[in-house]
């Protein structure tokens, strides 16, 4: 069993389990009717908890945050289910998605933070938005363990 009793070791274990992969999945709310929608995204995890990904201007995601702001974001390994399901990792990062523009004074480092992970990544938020999820809440969840992990933020 896994013990992570501060929020920087939780932090820090959700920062190597998402380093590990190259996208997520965000769920908004469609603008048009407030149902759920899901997508897969490249992304980089801040140490700070942040999550910084590019999407297209027009796409579906962009128009859902636009309106509705408020996201969920999943990291998970799930390539490792077909072969060793005890070792199923998972981050839900819940916050609120910001358009960075390119005039904002993080967009340069932000940019170059998610090139760092993922040339193609920051090749696509190029050619449209850059985002940044401000985390309410990251929820650890390790292999088969009941435990959930929680690192709060104000």
């Amino acid at each position: 069993m896994s013990t992570f009793e501060s929020r920087e070791a939780i932090l820090a274990e959700a920062c190597r389990i998402a380093h590990e992969q190259a996208g997520g999945t965000l769920a908004t709310m469609h603008a048009e009717d407030g149902t759920p929608y899901v997508t897969y995204v490249l992304f980089h995890l801040r140490e700070s908890g942040e999550v910084l990904f590019g999407s297209g201007a027009s796409t579906q995601h962009s128009r859902n945050m636009a309106a509705t702001p408020e996201v969920s974001f999943l990291i998970d390994n799930r390539d490792i289910v077909a072969a060793d399901w005890k070792h199923f990792d998972r981050v839900v990062i819940e916050g609120r998605a910001e358009l960075i523009d390119g005039e904002h004074a993080d967009y340069s480092p932000f940019l170059a933070e998610l090139g760092t992970k993922s040339a193609m990544a920051a090749t696509f938020t190029k050619q449209g938005n850059l985002y940044c999820i401000r985390p309410r809440r990251l929820i650890l969840r390790k292999g088969i363990e009941a435990t959930k992990y929680l690192a709060e933020f104000v």
